[in-house]
């Protein structure tokens, strides 16, 4: 196995936050190279202390791992210290690059699984702070692409929401090839967000709920965001009229405007 030197991290971090703790971190995000026979090719940590929501899970950690194969896995976690919200992002990852390697792959997508997983993540979420609230006037749009490329099956999405540990995931289905999204419902099911008339709609069984986009045709981005405006939506699936893709604008936590966006097709 390789050495976790050989992996380089990049920390990013409160400018009071000690020198020990940001270097712990980043021991922490380098032992991931154990896991696998080739060290990633780079990790990313960032660290952020929020204000509100409760003491045990005041510390965000947004991590990410480019790993020698090509694939990213990322993962977000919270605790009432940096190294506690590093220690559970570092476990979120290598339980992904274990499955990308060949470790329980078989499992990784089987419905059971993902509904274990969906109920343990439950009371986590249940806790964590609200957006913050802006005037619709001040909140800034900010772009983004999806996190995966590549198509993929529902379950595999599902499998990718969870690790993850998102609300909701936009991705390019692999038998359509449409922009679709799942997302966690409040009854404990997955949405399968999807353009009116898809296939998708008949993908209904006991862990996913196809749904129609609210729009019967594209809008454009203006419509979107002056609905959310109003509403105040947890975010809002529509097929963009300027280029015909699936996208998504949601209420970040900083009180601005998400607009997730597809990667292209190659």
């Amino acid at each position: 196995m390789s050495s976790p030197a050989t992996t380089p991290v990049q920390v990013t971090a409160p400018k009071d936050l000690g020198r020990d703790e940001i270097e712990q971190a980043r021991g922490r995000m380098a032992a991931l190279a154990d896991v696998v026979e080739q060290p990633p090719l780079e990790a990313r940590l960032t660290l952020r202390h929020e204000d509100v929501g409760p003491p045990d899970s005041r510390w965000v950690a947004d991590a990410s791992v480019q790993l020698a194969s090509g694939r990213a896995v990322y993962a977000h976690a919270t605790g009432g210290d940096p190294l506690h919200a590093t220690n559970h992002a570092v476990e979120r990852l290598r339980r992904q690059i274990r499955r990308s390697v060949g470790t329980d792959v078989a499992q990784r997508n089987e419905p059971r699984v993902l509904e274990r997983a969906l109920a343990d993540q439950t009371h986590e979420r249940r806790h964590r702070p609200r957006p913050r609230l802006k005037p619709p006037e001040l909140r800034d749009l900010m772009p983004q692409r999806a996190p995966y490329p590549l198509p993929e099956s529902t379950l595999d999405a599902i499998a990718d929401l969870i690790d993850l540990d998102y609300e909701f995931l936009l991705f390019r289905h692999a038998e359509t090839g449409e922009d679709v999204v799942v997302y966690r419902r409040d009854d404990g099911r997955i949405g399968l967000l999807h353009p009116p008339g898809s296939p998708l709609a008949n993908e209904h069984d006991d862990l996913v709920v196809p749904e129609p986009s609210r729009y019967p045709d594209p809008i454009p981005l203006t419509r979107a965001r002056d609905e959310m405006d109003v509403l105040n939506h947890r975010f809002l699936y529509f097929i963009d009229e300027t280029d015909g893709r699936g996208k998504v604008i949601y209420l970040r936590h900083d009180g601005n405007y998400g607009l997730v966006e597809p990667p292209p097709v190659t």
